[in-house]
């Protein structure tokens, strides 16, 4: 299907007919939010209305604190992930200063005034200082809306926050299965120090702009180019023994040899190797990056 985009500022608003509508931040568009999202899709099919996903830019909780997002899924995954969730308009509301001082009943009279049904987590807050809750929605007289309950799994939250910290402790077992997916990495491939190549593997350098990074260390990976997945070597990480100080991401490619300089590559993150470790001399990181082949082709081969 085709999924149209709409880009939202604070003078804009939502006039799409017989909308229902979920609301949410959706980074990393992890179980917990796709069973919201299938919510809609019932509601859709029940009363043959579009449906609508309102996101955010970026995180306000950040914004206001001024600090940098690094995000689990950018506007574009998130456009992808929801073309196969029967979703027909993915509104992207940016956030400003105007936003957040928007009162709620601002918010809702200048956003969501229009829609027919709204779809929420009952953890969902917006408006200024997020004093907007999901009981002020179930109160405006505009909409009906429908509250979804807190989804977890081994009794503790699915959520963004969990899925973070797995990843920071390298654990994309969990990750993986929270996000319904591989915890993939997109990005254009950028012209390295050729490190790689001169230890005999040569890797795609990714600029990752504002993704997060799983930990530091060595992974088993799948590489999308174009419409093909091929297996991977990933790194992430410094680089000590080249004395790097800034975090790269690279990828060696099995069974590729192409030149793919400026285009758009995604990583798959399927299983974490090992840490980054500094070595005293090349030699003995050609021999680690060796081992480390070795143990992927045997991953690979367990998978036929």
């Amino acid at each position: 299907m085709v999924l149209r985009i709409e880009y939202l500022d604070f003078f804009d608003t939502i006039n799409e007919e017989n909308l229902v509508l979920c609301l949410g931040f959706f980074d990393g568009l992890h179980k917990a939010h796709q069973a919201l999202i299938k919510r809609g899709q019932i509601i859709k099919k029940e009363r043959n209305f579009k449906l609508g996903v309102l996101t955010f830019d970026q995180s306000i909780k950040l914004f206001m604190q001024k600090k940098p997002f690094y995000f689990l899924t950018s506007v574009e995954d998130k456009a992808e992930i929801l073309k196969n969730l029967d979703v027909d308009i993915l509104y992207v509301m940016k956030v400003s200063y105007d936003l957040i001082n928007y009162s709620p009943t601002g918010f809702i009279e200048q956003f969501l005034k229009n829609i027919k049904v709204c779809v929420a987590g009952e953890d969902f807050s917006f408006g200024y200082l997020g004093k907007g809750k999901v009981d002020t929605l179930l109160a405006s007289p505009y909409f009906e809306t429908v509250v979804i309950k807190e989804i977890t799994y081994h009794g503790i939250k699915i959520g963004s926050t969990r899925i973070r910290d797995d990843l920071d402790k390298g654990d994309l077992s969990e990750a993986n299965f929270l996000l319904g997916r591989e915890y993939t990495i997109t990005g254009k491939v950028i012209k390295g120090h050729g490190i790689g190549k001169r230890l005999g593997f040569a890797t795609a350098n990714i600029d990752f702009t504002n993704y997060l990074l799983p930990k530091l260390g060595v992974y088993f990976t799948k590489v999308i180019i174009g419409d093909k997945e091929y297996f991977g070597m990933t790194n992430v990480g410094k680089r000590p023994t080249f004395a790097d100080t800034k975090i790269t991401l690279e990828t060696y490619i099995f069974d590729f040899d192409q030149d793919i300089y400026g285009l758009i590559i995604g990583i798959k993150f399927i299983e974490f190797l090992r840490d980054e470790y500094y070595y005293s001399n090349k030699e003995d990181l050609i021999e680690q990056i060796k081992k480390d082949r070795i143990q992927v082709l045997e991953m690979i081969e367990k998978r036929g």
